[in-house]
């Protein structure tokens, strides 16, 4: 017998403002159809509406959005509910047989709920509902990726993906998070890539990549059909920490949320490389600091270690000194120029202990002349 496969699929739209705006027509997409060698791979198909108020400018285009997505969901036994959600408020259907009139018309009515953007309790709320449930589990999340709390203020993003690896890890099965960014902010679509990255078999996208039939239908081709002979869905190789780099090859796990890694899954400020003998930071790196002190900001209970590396070139004693004076100027760059909470900060110099790279060479020299991350 081939494994029941069993998918929720969470649309989650962000915005509304108190002003309103016109509606638009959603798409006429007819329902996806299984291919030669395809089928339907679902038994449940969960959509999350988020109807709170940071998107404000967006809200109708997500409504017309949800419309279009249901009526290109294929026609099956599966089971499907949805919830819409704004600060403490839900607009929610219970799970039932798939009935398209009935999700249409949900889909139709939804309402502005406005207040904050709490995805961490929405997928709590999710996991609830999939208690008890097995298969595959897929989530389709439509946001902005600016979550909040109930009320509207700033939270640590870390709290969400923190949710959705709970989701993923609680359920009997495996879990697929699939996320499309509405608006363009590029923390958003940073932190959209983050969570579906905490699942093995998830995927990131712009709203504005499913803006016509074509493009919609195969979206939900994606989502809801497999193939035929499959009797379960390989899972691809985990990357715990969202960064790209899977676990077996991260040699520095637990990357903060928007980090930049390099091939080895380590956090560093990417392109920044000393002079020989030096640490003075030059000014085409400004940039990078820049970004280093957005991505502390973006994750407020963070605290980081500024770790200090040189070559091989020169006593133990002398280079130990001068990775810590490395580590240092960077310490001072974020305090003093980008404003970053000197609590927030360690620096540790590590001398020439921890190559990167080969110091056989001029290249492999130049590598290891650097500054690295640890989040604490």
């Amino acid at each position: 017998m081939h494994r029941t496969l069993a998918l929720v699929s969470m649309v989650m739209f962000v915005g509304v403002s108190c002003a309103s705006s016109p509606d638009i027509a959603p798409l006429s997409a007819s329902p996806v159809t299984p291919g030669s060698g395809e089928r339907v791979v679902v038994d449940h198909a969960y959509l999350v509406i988020d109807s709170s108020a940071s998107v404000s400018e967006d809200f109708a285009r997500e409504k017309a959005l949800v419309e279009s997505f249901v009526g290109a969901m294929p026609e099956g036994t599966y089971q499907s509910g949805a919830v819409a959600f704004g600060g403490y408020k839900r607009q929610a259907s219970d799970l039932a047989t798939f009935d398209r009139a009935a999700a249409r018309k949900q889909a139709s009515e939804l309402e502005r709920l406005r207040e904050g953007t709490p995805l961490d309790r929405v997928l709590g709320e999710v996991s609830g509902a999939l208690a008890g449930k097995r298969g595959r589990a897929a989530v389709v999340i439509f946001s902005d990726g600016l979550p909040t709390d109930p009320v509207g203020r700033e939270i640590d993003p870390q709290t969400v993906i923190e949710a959705a690896q709970s989701l993923t890890k609680g359920y009997d099965g495996q879990v697929c998070i699939h996320t499309v960014q509405m608006g363009s902010d590029p923390a958003g679509a940073a932190f959209l890539n983050t969570l579906a990255n905490t699942s093995s078999c998830g995927s990131a996208r712009a709203s504005s990549s499913i803006q016509n039939v074509a493009a919609l239908q195969g979206f939900g081709r994606s989502v809801f059909l497999g193939a035929s002979e499959a009797r379960g869905v390989a899972a691809a190789p985990p990357d715990s920490d969202g960064d790209g780099v899977i676990d077996g090859r991260d040699q520095c796990p637990g990357t903060p949320f928007t980090a930049k890694v390099d091939a080895r899954g380590c956090w560093r400020i990417q392109g920044l490389r000393f002079a020989f003998d030096s640490d003075q930071i030059k000014p085409q790196y400004f940039a990078e600091l820049d970004e280093l002190a957005r991505v502390i900001a973006r994750n407020p209970k963070l605290r980081v270690r500024i770790d200090g590396h040189t070559d091989a070139i020169g006593t133990e004693r002398y280079n130990e000194g001068l990775s810590e004076r490395r580590a240092a100027a960077v310490r001072d760059y974020l305090v003093k120029k980008a404003g970053v909470d000197p609590k927030r900060l360690e620096t540790q110099g590590f001398g020439a202990s921890k190559p990167a790279y080969t110091n056989e060479t001029d290249e492999g020299r130049a590598g290891n002349r650097r500054t690295e991350l640890t989040a604490l």
